[in-house]
């Protein structure tokens, strides 16, 4: 007959790890396998962890379990931008990026290139292109000028570009470039000018005074008519310039000169007054004093270059007619010959 017997006695039950090993080899480190699989849902976010591994943040509704741990969670990578070229300039592009639903301390670097990213820069804080990649770099979303963006500086005139952008929000947190923005080009530096009159757009532009009989301020039968356009980002002005001083008689001999006065107070005189101005965007073109005057104030007509109209921005069909008056004496020597030329030129600041 077998019998058994149970015996329990007190004491101090230890556990101790080791390496694993043989007779052959020694282990020296070991853990978790990578494994594990890539499931999605539409109802639910999970990150699964299983092992090492890095890769971006899910999106709403997405599960992605993939191999690895996941030991720091990357900023969401931003949609492509958008890039345009809204005032047709030869310098600068105009820039608004997306968020890509990240947070609102998250900060953005931008990536520019003009041949397709094989070769890159980044815009800097001064918002012009750099060689350098830093963490001043990256900039809010509100420091990027939020929904309406912000002018890329200092582009070549005539010049493609695209940009792509990356997000941060911490140490280690840096999402990749996300996919280029449509490209878009730089314009060429460009004025185009003219000057008619309001009666005449044929040369040769002549304007005539009915009568220059002594104590009266005529006007001439028509205006100059100046348009201008021009994609110079600081603008420019026209001049005007007169051959003679003035109105000139050969006959007489004589000079009605040119004066900045007022020709209903004046004993006599001659000038010229901007009347109107106008455009159709930018600028906005301006009068330059003392051709800026009403009534019969003009401004001296010289023949050095005088500034008569100044805009400091890009102007899209700029235009501006300038009058001209005069008034004679009773000493003035009756002519029918008393006449000038004016030039009138524009110059720009690009």
């Amino acid at each position: 007959m077998l019998t058994s017997a149970l015996f329990f006695m007190s004491g101090i039950l230890g556990l101790f790890a080791a390496t694993p090993a043989s007779t052959n080899f020694t282990l020296k480190d070991y853990d978790f396998g990578n494994g594990g699989a890539t499931s999605t849902s539409s109802s639910y976010n999970l990150n699964g962890t299983v092992g090492s591994q890095s890769g971006a943040s899910p999106a709403n509704g997405v599960t992605i379990l993939n191999p690895g741990e996941k030991s720091t969670q990357n900023a969401n990578v931003p949609p492509a931008a958008t890039l345009t070229n809204p005032n047709n300039t030869y310098n600068k592009l105009h820039l608004v990026i997306s968020t890509g639903g990240n947070p609102s301390d998250t900060r953005y670097a931008i990536a520019i290139s003009s041949d397709g990213f094989s070769t890159t820069k980044y815009i800097q804080a001064d918002n012009s292109p750099g060689s350098s990649l830093t963490i001043s770099n990256y900039q809010t979303y509100v420091q990027w000028g939020s929904g309406s963006g912000f002018d890329i500086l200092g582009l070549l005139p005539s010049t493609t570009y695209a940009v792509k952008v990356s997000a941060y929000q911490g140490a280690f947190t840096a999402s990749g470039f996300g996919p280029a923005s449509t490209a878009v080009a730089t314009q060429a530096p460009s004025v185009s000018f003219s000057v008619a009159t309001t009666s005449n757009n044929t040369p040769p532009f002549n304007v005539n005074f009915s009568s220059l009989a002594a104590g009266s301020v005529f006007t001439a039968s028509s205006n100059a008519l100046v348009t201008l356009t021009t994609n110079a980002v600081f603008g420019g002005g026209v001049y005007i310039q007169d051959n003679n001083a003035g109105l000139k008689s050969t006959t007489a001999n004589y000079t009605i000169t040119s004066a900045t006065a007022d020709l209903g107070v004046a004993a006599s005189g001659y000038g010229g007054q901007v009347s109107t101005l106008g455009q159709t965007s930018g600028g906005p073109f301006t009068a330059v004093a003392p051709y800026s005057g009403a009534g019969n104030n003009v401004g001296q007509l010289s023949t050095s270059l005088q500034q008569i109209l100044g805009l400091t921005s890009p102007i899209t069909v700029g235009t501006a007619q300038i009058k001209f008056m005069a008034k004679t004496a009773t000493t003035t020597p009756a002519a029918t010959d008393y006449t000038d030329t004016e030039t009138i030129v524009a110059a720009m600041t690009f």
